[in-house]
């Protein structure tokens, strides 16, 4: 098991017969390989991670939402958010579709859950619970936090997560006109 190469005779044992500069060579190279597999590894791991994130869509600059916990009691899942008004102006007579499919969640499982009268969805803003089928105008004050909680019923014990939850909002000030808030990626804490 040996070959010539310049005169040289070379064996799977070459490292021994090779010297001092070449070990230091051979593992220099063999450094950069294990560094750079390293490197395609922690990138795999950091793509699978960020699948994974929370992601919200708000669909205006001014308009953030935190998505503070998500916690599940047998079958009810609690959703506490802040909304945040980044803006200078304070923001009035918001409103959240529940009913006629104006607010739906999707768990990882595939199933559907909906809003209004007799469904699975209700919001309470601040220490407001409102109508099933939609909320009371609302104001989000500029730089000041706003609790909003998002009952889900009935939810399947197996769901690990909520894969998308839409809300359907009206804001003249952010030209929202039953327009979709979406998050995804929702994660369910199991008491």
């Amino acid at each position: 098991m040996s070959s010539q190469t310049s005169g040289r005779n070379f064996s799977i044992f070459a490292p021994i017969c090779l010297g001092h500069n070449n070990l230091i060579i051979i593992y220099s190279n063999m450094k950069k390989i294990f560094l750079f597999i390293m490197a395609v590894f922690a990138l795999c791991l950091q793509n699978v991670n960020a699948q994974d994130a929370i992601k919200i869509i708000t669909g205006h600059p001014d308009f953030n939402i935190k998505v503070k916990r998500c916690v599940a009691s047998d079958k009810t899942v609690l959703i506490d958010m802040v909304f945040i008004n980044e803006g200078t102006q304070d923001v009035n007579r918001v409103k959240i579709h529940l009913g006629n499919r104006g607010s739906l969640a999707y768990d990882d499982e595939g199933n559907i859950y909906e809003g209004g009268y007799d469904q699975n969805i209700s919001i309470k803003i601040a220490n407001r619970e409102y109508d099933p089928w939609y909320t009371s105008d609302f104001e989000i004050l500029a730089g000041v936090p706003t609790k909003v909680t998002m009952k889900i019923k009935g939810v399947s014990l197996e769901a690990q997560s909520f894969a998308k939850i839409i809300m359907n909002f009206d804001c003249p000030a952010w030209d929202f006109n039953n327009s979709p808030v979406t998050l995804r990626n929702i994660p369910i804490s199991r008491k």
